[in-house]
């Protein structure tokens, strides 16, 4: 069954065709621009998130993703998701957003990532994270930037465990 998708690119990115291509073969997919420094950004956001069967995002997408997968409870894949940045904040004010869900969360994270630290990035993930259901993927020789090989291997295993 083709699910709805919600696809958070990461701070000043966007989806590539290739990865967009990727993503319609599981479903319909939902991309939209985000201007990450505008403070309504997360908002605006919460109205694709709920009416979403699965949330993936990257970078800076992928902590937005998290956070409402959380809010959701809906299953999320990260990649290399910015949890130890500083900046931007999201708005969460009068949201009640919960520390734990029951839906799954796939993260991926590369070992050579020199934009969000791979080492700062687990141990905030080991130690902050409380999920029920979270697969950790730790990728040797991946750098921030995800190629659409190793996009389209995650997204695959995703998607398989899924349905």
């Amino acid at each position: 069954m083709k699910k709805n998708i919600l696809y958070l690119h990461g701070y000043k990115g966007s989806l590539t065709p290739s990865k967009q291509i990727i993503l319609e073969d599981y479903g319909h997919v939902v991309a939209p621009a985000i201007v990450y420094d505008h403070p309504g950004y997360f908002r605006k956001l919460t109205v694709l998130a709920s009416s979403a069967d699965i949330i993936i995002g990257s970078s800076f997408g992928g902590h937005t993703a998290h956070l409402l997968s959380l809010l959701y409870n809906k299953p999320a894949l990260l990649f290399n998701p910015a949890f130890v940045t500083k900046s931007p904040v999201p708005d969460l004010s009068g949201l009640a957003i919960p520390k734990t869900k029951t839906s799954h969360s796939s993260i991926v994270l590369g070992k050579l990532d020199d934009v969000i630290i791979y080492k700062d990035n687990l141990k905030f993930v080991t130690n902050n994270l409380h999920l029920e259901d979270v697969r950790i993927i730790e990728v040797d020789d991946l750098e921030h930037r995800i190629p659409d090989d190793v996009f389209a291997e995650q997204v695959a295993v995703f998607m398989e465990a899924r349905t």
